[in-house]
């Protein structure tokens, strides 16, 4: 009798399982595939845009622009829990995809590598800085305007 009542709690946690964490995971993987489509683009668009450009400015371009959405996905849904749907899309999904602290991090590698100390200093500390700025002007704006 306890061995039944074992496969239907295991059951149960399965239907669970197959229920929610697949819907959450293809959330995320939409949207991480949208974020670094963007992304390719963004980086694209301002290696063309801008003449002398270099990847610096594209990496934190798109750095900073995915802080300020995050900022207003956060202020938009964040009360609702970690896990909403809109957090996992947009906040996870898109702008994890969008954003690339790995790519930074090779860069300020490249730059100390390269004995530019000053620039590698001032790279990252600008990076990290104008990030959170930015996190926190998009909830701003969307806390500010559009929620109320």
């Amino acid at each position: 009798m306890q061995v039944w009542s074992w496969i239907q709690s295991a059951a149960s946690l399965a239907n669970w399982w197959v229920a929610w964490i697949p819907y959450n995971y293809l959330l995320v993987g939409l949207g991480g595939a949208a974020g670094s489509i963007l992304r390719y683009g963004t980086g694209r668009a301002v290696a063309m845009g801008l003449p002398g450009a270099n990847s610096l400015m594209a990496t934190a371009s798109v750095n900073v622009m995915g802080s300020v959405v995050l900022g207003g996905v956060v202020a938009a849904w964040g009360g609702s829990g970690r896990s909403h749907p809109a957090l996992l899309l947009l906040g996870v999904g898109v702008c994890g995809g969008f954003t690339t602290f790995s790519t930074f991090a090779m860069e300020l590698v490249d730059l100390m590598h390269a004995k530019q100390y000053w620039v590698a200093m001032g790279y990252g500390l600008g990076s990290v800085l104008s990030g959170a700025v930015g996190f926190f002007a998009g909830a701003w704006v969307v806390q500010r305007w559009i929620v109320g």
